[in-house]
């Protein structure tokens, strides 16, 4: 995450923790020129620089406004795996971000909903091998609690913190 950038909140938390608000350099300078933004603090040793300008690369800024949110869960993919914590529900292996998929518990072909209490996460492998059918041992499906979803966010962003954000994003 070193060429990425934190969102703070305007009241100094991150925007998000599910995932952690964080966007690329590209978006974080974009978001100083416009103005939009306050820079808490920069890289130390990353400019970048234009034929006019030499500018320091933010590694935290904070809106200039407080953002409200929703109290209420969002359905998400990414919501999906943290609540399961990146862990596939057939067989048990932690993955990445990109090594997983959503799985629909009982099968859209056979009357299955998107919803909370019907899909859960799947390695690329076991959802290929499950295919359409409906298992005789159903794995656990729930709405999440912000609770569940701050446990799957540690196990994502563990060795990926920087430094300089973790005064900030510490629950």
């Amino acid at each position: 995450m070193s060429n990425h950038c934190l969102i703070l909140n305007g009241n100094g938390r991150p925007l998000s923790y599910f995932p952690l608000s964080a966007v690329d350099w590209k978006t974080a300078v974009k978001l100083v020129f416009t103005r939009n933004v306050i820079v808490i603090k920069e890289y130390s040793d990353w400019v970048v620089r234009s034929p006019s300008i030499t500018f320091k690369v933010p590694s935290i800024v904070m809106l200039r406004k407080y953002h409200k949110f929703s109290s209420k869960i969002k359905f998400s993919r990414s919501n999906v795996f943290l609540r399961d914590m990146y862990t596939c529900s057939y067989c048990t292996n932690v993955f990445e971000k990109k090594d997983l998929t959503i799985d629909h518990i009982i099968p859209k072909s056979k009357g299955g909903k998107t919803s909370w209490d019907n899909v859960t996460t799947s390695c690329k492998s076991c959802n290929i091998s499950k295919a359409d059918k409906i298992l005789e041992k159903l794995p656990e499906a729930t709405v999440p609690t912000f609770r569940d979803l701050l446990k799957g966010q540690e196990v994502s962003i563990k060795d990926k913190i920087i430094k300089d954000w973790e005064e900030y994003i510490v629950a």
